[in-house]
């Protein structure tokens, strides 16, 4: 964000010199110069917006999550998701295979629309990665795996699903995890050995 600001306060002390230059010179071809500057102003003004929006709404995915712990363990794999979710949580519940959409807004747009129907879709795809990988360890084959998305900047659509996926707001993650069914109860050494086991299966080769 330092450098957004940065650049909003040279772009406009250049749009102020070029406005002085005019009334100086009286040449108004640097009003043209400077009704540009006004323009890349607005320009890179959007863009630190949406940045501190898009960081914004993360921190609030990372909060909601945090406060579910320790409960359920937590993996990050956002950084480098591919046929994994965003976020793993294996709680007492079964495992969540988080997907996280940062699209900005109205869930009733058909550009939002269709990102909420490709997250969906990618939430189940890592939902169905989980469980093929929960079927190589058979002390955790079976266990209920559910696929959900998180929707940082965009407001939940009515109903709070996409395409038959939970699509939720991070204030809503803790309500929808505690009316999870218990089914078979995972005990803590239960959890973190799944977690274990799942983080070490795409650990980068050595040697």
């Amino acid at each position: 964000m330092r450098g957004y600001v940065v650049a909003l306060l040279l772009i406009a002390f250049l749009v102020g010199s070029l406005f002085r230059a005019t009334e100086v010179t009286g040449m108004r071809i640097f009003n043209m110069f400077a009704t540009l500057g006004i323009f890349l102003f607005g320009v890179v003004g959007s863009l630190a917006l949406a940045r501190l929006q898009q960081r914004s709404g993360q921190r609030s995915v990372e909060e909601a999550l945090k406060a579910l712990e320790p409960d359920w363990v937590i993996t990050d794999w956002s950084d480098a998701p591919g046929e994994r979710p965003d976020y793993l949580l294996v709680g007492p519940a079964g495992l969540l295979a988080v997907c996280v959409e940062s699209a900005p807004g109205p869930a009733r747009s058909a550009r939002a629309k269709r990102r909420l129907a490709s997250s969906a879709e990618r939430a189940r795809r890592c939902a169905a990665w989980v469980r093929a990988a929960l079927a190589e360890f058979p002390d955790a084959a079976g266990l209920p795996v559910f696929p959900l998305v998180l929707l940082s900047r965009m407001r939940a659509p009515e109903g709070e699903q996409a395409e038959g996926i939970p699509a939720l707001n991070p204030e809503r993650l803790a309500g929808f995890v505690a009316g999870l069914d218990p089914g078979p109860a995972l005990s803590r050494p239960l959890r973190f050995r799944i977690t274990r086991r799942l983080r070490e299966r795409h650990l980068p080769e050595t040697g």
